[in-house]
């Protein structure tokens, strides 16, 4: 038959069964301590008491005696002080007098005390009197008193000492005794509850030691394990069935689980897939970019080049094919090939120089970096400079004749870098700066020539940027003070928390 009481019954059992017998040790501890403090503090203070009277007597006489000596003010005060403390141990004493042998000692002590305090009175009133031969009489009377109750309270203090010696040893064997008796509950007590705690935990962990071995086995990956109930308490026969319950559901999961993982895997085969279609596409994307870079450009350079060597000499002829070197060999890298803040801001040099050489005065160019080695290794889509500050020239500038000032500003803010590239001229309406920004423009105007540009144009641009940092806001176009302002926002981090720097 099973065991159908409960853990928690024989727990509560078995507390207050021990908190019951450690109840009752404790409780005799208490009243036999409490029995023998009363004992020794009735001994103490009894000693206490006519010790304190002993002496307040003996200050007593002598501030009398210096107050009839001397008759100073301070003595008299002194008296009186010890004349009210010893009156008020006297009245104590009084309350303590009963018919035992000490009782009577203490009624003929208080009797005394007062009898002494009066003739001390009186020959002190005497004095102040000038009453030489009452004083003196007074004086000698309260000497003889004082010598009695003095040797009166010796004896009894020698009786006392005598009686707490005995009383002493009564006490110190009623402690011995208890001492012992509670030493032999205290052994019983843990004899008692070490063989109720050895059986309660034989009865627990027998059963939850084979539950153990079970859940190795099933932890090994056997879901098919047996599991044969114990005949325990209630408490671990419904651990036994939960837990059998929980081995058959981890079977049913682990089947789910594998048929779940061939799913996922499929699904991750097909994202793979998706993934490299797109990486294709961004590839193909930026190639078809690259193709689109304008030849009229390198056409006029070379026809201006070749004008400039037959008028003005080789000089001038080396330096211009120089920056043009420099800027097809820039562009030769193609769009695949992420560039430094450096290597752009120096193919935007010589892409101006050239601009200056073609152009002359007409063009104010200036450039605002700070001298920051992070700035300058801030790393951008390659070719993002030059088609903005081809814009500022065709669209701005080049509409004057009196020219005008392009302009590139750096600086870094928080966790920005704003690049500015700012150009004199009229004003962009707001309707093509909203078609710019949601890149509508450029499928509005397919039709219409690019003029002498790049190919590239501001749409590529801003479709770079966003694909290149993963955001929607890095371009702003602006207008103010008779400039154009086309402002890229870029963050310095990219989504991993790492610098956006050239290694």
């Amino acid at each position: 038959m099973k065991n159908t009481m409960t853990f928690r019954t024989k727990l509560l059992g078995f507390f207050f069964l021990a908190v019951s017998f450690t109840a009752i040790v404790g409780l005799y501890n208490y009243k036999s301590s409490q029995v023998l403090m009363r004992d020794m503090t009735r001994l103490l203070n009894q000693t206490q008491e006519i010790t304190t009277i002993y002496n307040e007597l003996d200050q007593i006489q002598l501030t009398f005696e210096d107050y009839l000596s001397t008759r100073s003010t301070d003595s008299l005060q002194a008296y009186y002080n010890h004349s009210n403390t010893i009156m008020s141990l006297n009245r104590r004493l009084q309350q303590e007098v009963d018919y035992t042998e000490r009782g009577i000692r203490l009624k003929n002590i208080t009797g005394m005390i007062s009898h002494y305090l009066d003739i001390v009175d009186q020959a002190i009133i005497a004095k102040r009197k000038s009453k030489v031969n009452e004083y003196r009489e007074g004086y000698q009377e309260a000497m003889k008193e004082h010598a009695y109750i003095g040797n009166y309270i010796e004896e009894m203090m020698s009786n006392d000492l005598s009686n707490s010696a005995r009383q002493y040893i009564e006490i110190q064997r009623e402690v011995d005794q208890s001492t012992a008796l509670s030493y032999a509950m205290f052994a019983i007590s843990v004899v008692l509850i070490s063989i109720i705690i050895i059986i309660f935990s034989l009865e627990l962990t027998k059963p939850i030691s084979k539950l153990a071995a079970y859940a190795k086995e099933v932890s090994m990956g056997n879901f098919d394990v047996k599991i044969r109930e114990q005949k325990a308490s209630r408490e671990i026969g419904i651990l036994y069935q939960a837990f059998g319950s929980m081995t058959a559901s981890i079977r049913r999961y682990v089947n789910e689980l594998e048929e779940k993982q061939r799913l996922e895997r499929k699904l991750s085969e097909e994202k793979l897939n998706n993934l490299k279609m797109k990486s294709a596409l961004h590839e193909a994307e930026l190639m078809a970019l690259q193709s689109q870079v304008n030849p009229h450009f390198i056409f006029n350079s070379i026809n201006i080049g070749a004008k400039v060597a037959m008028l003005q000499g080789d000089n001038v002829t080396c330096e211009y094919l120089e920056n043009f070197a420099e800027v097809f060999r820039y562009n030769l890298k193609g769009l695949g090939y992420d560039a430094s803040l450096r290597e752009e801001l120096s193919n935007v040099e010589a892409y101006m120089n050239l601009l200056v050489t073609r152009f002359g005065d007409v063009i104010d160019f200036r450039l605002e970096v700070p001298e920051d080695e992070g700035v300058n290794n801030f790393i951008l889509p390659r070719m993002t400079l030059q088609p903005l500050l081809e814009n500022a020239y065709i669209h701005g500038i080049s509409k004057f004749e009196q020219g005008g000032v392009i302009e590139v500003k750096v600086r870094k803010e928080a966790n920005t870098l704003f690049i500015t590239v700012s150009n004199t001229g009229d004003e962009i309406p707001p309707e093509k700066v909203q078609l710019i920004l949601s890149r509508r423009y450029k499928k509005e105007k397919a039709k219409e020539k690019q003029g002498h540009t790049t190919g590239i144009g501001m749409d590529n641009v801003l479709n770079r940027l966003r694909l290149f940092y993963k955001k929607e806001d890095v371009m702003d176009i602006t207008y103010s003070e008779g400039r154009t302002n086309v402002i890229l926002k870029l963050p310095l981090k990219n989504k991993n928390g790492k610098d956006k720097e050239h290694v």
